[in-house]
């Protein structure tokens, strides 16, 4: 799959932002578009004081809300019960898919919006071995840190300058949902066993697979394949067999190998940013300074 990155908006000249996929009446800022799988996540501004019957709808999709600027007063109504508290950045909000959700802020606020499909989710649940029906509970103004940094992670794979790294952006997408499921679902729970990974010959091909293609997009998915494994299920058990999550082990392969290319070869660090699958040699320079702290010229002169 080709990977464009959404452009963000710095400031907000509101008639050239575009509307939300997930709340149309919501002003887009950044996101995922229709890039993730069963996913959208994005950067929204809501406006306030909207009647709340004029934005009243039952979501075909799960809804999570994340305040992440200054404070507002949230009125909310679901179901016919009322609820009004002043929100601040962490602040959060679950509106499972099929209810009837009418938001009326107090201010303008920039929210970070997760759509979730519920047959997505399902079937997640479903590779957890999560086996009674699965349904999320309506949650009002509660905060979770991990939560909060997922949505923030996964955000900003969409708002750098470089096209988003799939394997990561589905790893922090699966994780984030796996912990939804876990904490705040009445989901049946039978857990995965904790204490088995991966063979060691799945483990070796996993390697070989990644080592092979290490100058194309990679995903989860297309990793989880490659050992009959739902990626819920490869994520896991991958780091219980590597110690490392896949999009780690990936981004240390293509250091690894660029490193050698560097020191052993005359090719251009652009020619070696395209060939171990760095967007550019930006990127490259950048994740090679954060893993080694040398950059790629500093590197070849040394």
């Amino acid at each position: 799959m080709a990977f464009k990155t959404p452009k963000r908006i710095g400031t907000h000249n509101l008639e050239s932002v575009q509307r939300s996929l997930i709340k149309p009446d919501l002003l887009n800022l950044s996101g995922s578009g229709s890039m993730l799988n069963g996913v959208i996540i994005e950067r929204n501004l809501d406006v306030p004081n909207v009647e709340l019957n004029n934005t009243s709808a039952k979501a075909a999709k799960h809804v999570i809300v994340v305040h992440s600027r200054s404070s507002a007063s949230l009125e909310w109504k679901i179901d016919g019960s009322h609820k009004t508290s002043l929100f601040s950045a962490g602040d959060t909000v679950i509106n499972p898919a099929g209810l009837f959700v009418a938001p009326r802020w107090s201010a303008e606020v920039e929210i970070l919006l997760l759509g979730i499909d519920p047959v997505f989710m399902t079937r997640i649940a479903e590779q957890m071995n999560r086996h009674s029906g699965l349904e999320l509970i309506p949650r009002f103004q509660f905060r979770d840190e991990l939560l909060r940094s997922l949505a923030l992670n996964l955000i900003a794979e969409f708002e750098q300058d470089i096209p988003p790294d799939p394997v990561y952006a589905e790893f922090l997408t699966h994780t984030l949902i796996a912990h939804l499921i876990r904490w705040y679902s009445v989901a049946g729970s039978k857990a995965l066993p904790a204490n088995k990974g991966l063979s060691v010959s799945k483990v070796a091909l996993v390697k070989d697979y990644i080592n092979e293609h290490l100058s194309e997009v990679l995903s989860l998915e297309v990793l989880a394949t490659v050992v009959d494994l739902s990626p819920s299920h490869f994520m896991t058990l991958f780091k219980l067999s590597t110690g490392l999550a896949p999009h780690q082990y990936v981004i240390a392969q293509r250091i690894e190998k660029a490193k050698a290319l560097l020191t052993q070869t005359r090719l251009s660090i652009s020619d070696i940013a395209s060939q171990t699958g760095f967007a550019d040699q930006s990127h490259l320079t950048r994740l090679m300074r954060r893993h080694t702290g040398l950059t790629p010229k500093a590197l070849r002169g040394g």
